[in-house]
């Protein structure tokens, strides 16, 4: 009697550990958003107010860094490269640093650009 006891006890413990483990469903998927990624659009958005854009067929953003300095603070660096609609070369590039705080909040801005000298 005893044995049986021990045995169901086992076989309940391991099967609520089973379904303490089980992945959840949508494992395979990317969840919508991640924990960087409010901090990230805060910083885009604080690069479209200070970017040149005029005549830009297309921008990209490149985040080349993400340094998690406190449990609150994100250093972000972001690369960003302005191409006009009349070629493919690059006409503007930015380096951006952002310090962003609780909630994804902008603490501090700064944005270099860098000069493009054309080679014909």
């Amino acid at each position: 009697m005893n044995d049986r006891i021990k045995t169901f006890n086992s076989v309940t413990a391991l099967v609520l550990l089973g379904f303490a483990v089980v992945p959840d469903a949508n494992a395979g998927t990317v969840p919508a958003t991640r924990g960087t990624s409010e901090p990230i659009q805060a910083c885009v958005a604080e690069i479209r107010k200070h970017a040149d854009y005029s005549d830009a067929s297309r921008v990209v953003h490149t985040v080349s860094a993400l340094d998690q300095r406190n449990l609150v603070e994100m250093e972000i660096t972001v690369e960003t490269s302005v191409y006009l609609k009349s070629d493919d070369d690059v006409a503007r590039e930015y380096t951006v640093s952002c310090l962003t705080g609780t909630l994804g909040d902008l603490v501090k801005f700064r944005i270099d650009e860098q000069k493009q000298t054309r080679v014909s």
